[in-house]
């Protein structure tokens, strides 16, 4: 008689799922490629009005796709920022630009208000906006029909903090708003990666800050808390 299989509890290091996730990304990014060229060629050589709309379609879905995965391997890169000083008002009219080229339809939507005056910060720039977006997904994921989003750059105790706030539809779950983010991989949403907040959160602390989120009655409010350039003029 057959012995039965014994369950393997070894867990693999991070490391090395990430670097498998890296590698096959390149392959299947490889693979698009071919498929992308293809299209092409066809784009070239059909006289067809409607074969052209029909290709130019699968285009978009191919370039999509790939999109999709560049950004899910690079979420599983470990983060690495590069600090330098920044007036704090320019990274909120970054953050305005920035979301009118990632969320065109939705930043409609989205009231950007800024209270900081002659505030200095010490952040890596990209990073930090890339956080910000992060957040901003996850508030289009939750927020209720028709509601606006508002982000408030501003001061406080010490710290710089941008505020993002929306009247949210958070459905019942056995994970509260405090924690996600904390761990990799977990989800509120059957279609979510549990990737984009813990990238936010790993940002923010790789910059000495906190990603704080809180459910207050319908309102779901995320902070990003980030150190002040104590050593700049203001």
């Amino acid at each position: 008689m057959k012995t039965p299989l014994q369950p393997n509890p070894k867990l693999v290091p991070l490391d090395r799922v990430a670097k498998f996730i890296h590698q096959l990304t390149h392959d299947v990014l490889n693979g698009l490629s071919a498929i992308d060229l293809e299209t092409a060629f066809i784009a070239e050589i059909a006289t067809d009005d409607e074969v052209q709309a029909e290709v130019r379609k699968l285009r978009e879905m191919v370039s999509d796709t790939a999109k999709m995965l560049r950004l899910v391997s690079q979420r599983f890169q470990p983060v690495a920022v590069h600090p330098i000083t920044w007036a704090a008002v320019t990274v909120m009219e970054e953050l305005r630009t920035r979301l009118q080229t990632e969320f065109p339809e939705e930043s409609q939507a989205v009231e950007v208000e800024n209270q900081f005056t002659t505030e200095s910060l010490l952040v890596d720039l990209d990073q930090t906006l890339s956080a910000v977006m992060e957040v901003l997904r996850n508030a289009f994921q939750f927020r209720k029909e028709g509601a606006r989003v508002k982000v408030i750059g501003m001061a406080f105790d010490g710290q710089a903090v941008i505020e993002v706030r929306e009247a949210s539809s958070v459905p019942d779950n056995p994970t509260p708003p405090e924690q996600w983010g904390s761990e990799l991989l977990l989800s509120t949403r059957p279609s979510g990666y549990g990737l984009g907040l813990h990238q936010a959160r790993q940002i923010a602390e790789a910059q000495g800050g906190s990603l704080e989120i809180n459910q207050a009655r319908s309102e779901l409010v995320t902070r990003l808390l980030l150190p002040k350039n104590e050593g700049a003029k203001e």
